[in-house]
C-alpha cells in the first residue's frame, strides 16, 4: 500500500520583505520541476540595479519539447541567462542570495538561487543559478523525503515609475509534491 506525503511549501527566509505575492504557478499534474533559468539585470553601475527579476522553472526534462515553464510574477527588467538541468532527477530544495536593507543606498534585494536536486550525489550538493553577487546566501530550504519542487510563488517589488528604488524579486515560495 503506497503512502500519500502531504505537499509542503518552502520558504525563502525574508532578508527584505518588498513588494507583493503573486499565485502560485504549478506544474502540471504529476509532473517536476527539473531545471531552471534566471532573468536578471545586471549592475547599472551607477544607476538602479534590480538583479534578479524572475525565476523560471521547466516542468520535465527541459532538453524535450513537451517541458512546460512556469513563472508566477516577473519582474520587468533584465535578460535570460543559461538554462540549468538537473534531469534525470528533480528539484528538491534551494538557496536564495539576498541583500538586506541598505538604507539610503540602492537596494537591489534576491540576487540569485541555488537549487538541490534528487540526481546530485550528495545532499548538500547544488546547482547555483548565474545571477549576481550582492547579498549573503540564506538557509537551504529543502523538501522531505520522495518530494520534489511542483509550484513556485514569488514576491516582486513593482517597478516604480516615479524613479523610486525597484528591488523586483524579494522572495520566494515553493510547493514541493510527493512523487514515487
Amino acid at each position: 500500500m503506497a503512502t500519500t506525503i502531504a505537499n509542503i511549501n518552502i520558504t525563502s527566509p525574508a532578508v527584505t520583505n518588498w513588494g507583493e505575492w503573486g499565485i502560485f504557478e504549478r506544474c502540471p499534474e504529476g509532473r517536476y520541476a527539473q531545471g531552471f533559468q534566471l532573468r536578471t539585470q545586471q549592475s547599472q553601475f551607477k544607476g538602479d540595479d534590480s538583479s534578479l527579476t524572475t525565476i523560471k522553472l521547466f516542468c520535465g526534462d527541459p532538453s524535450q519539447s513537451d517541458t512546460s515553464a512556469i513563472t508566477s510574477t516577473e519582474g520587468q527588467f533584465g535578460d535570460w541567462g543559461k538554462i540549468f538541468s538537473c534531469f534525470p532527477g528533480y528539484l528538491n530544495g534551494f538557496q536564495l542570495r539576498s541583500e538586506k536593507n541598505r538604507g539610503t543606498g540602492d537596494d537591489t534585494a534576491a540576487n540569485n538561487i541555488r537549487f538541490y536536486c534528487t540526481s546530485l550525489p550528495d545532499r548538500k550538493a547544488f546547482i547555483e543559478g548565474d545571477g549576481l553577487f550582492w547579498g549573503e546566501w540564506t538557509q537551504p530550504q529543502h523538501c522531505e523525503k520522495n518530494q520534489a519542487i511542483c509550484a513556485i510563488q514569488s514576491q516582486v517589488d513593482s517597478y516604480k515609475v516615479d524613479g523610486g528604488d525597484n528591488t523586483a524579486l524579494n522572495n520566494v515560495r515553493m510547493e514541493c509534491c510527493g512523487y514515487d
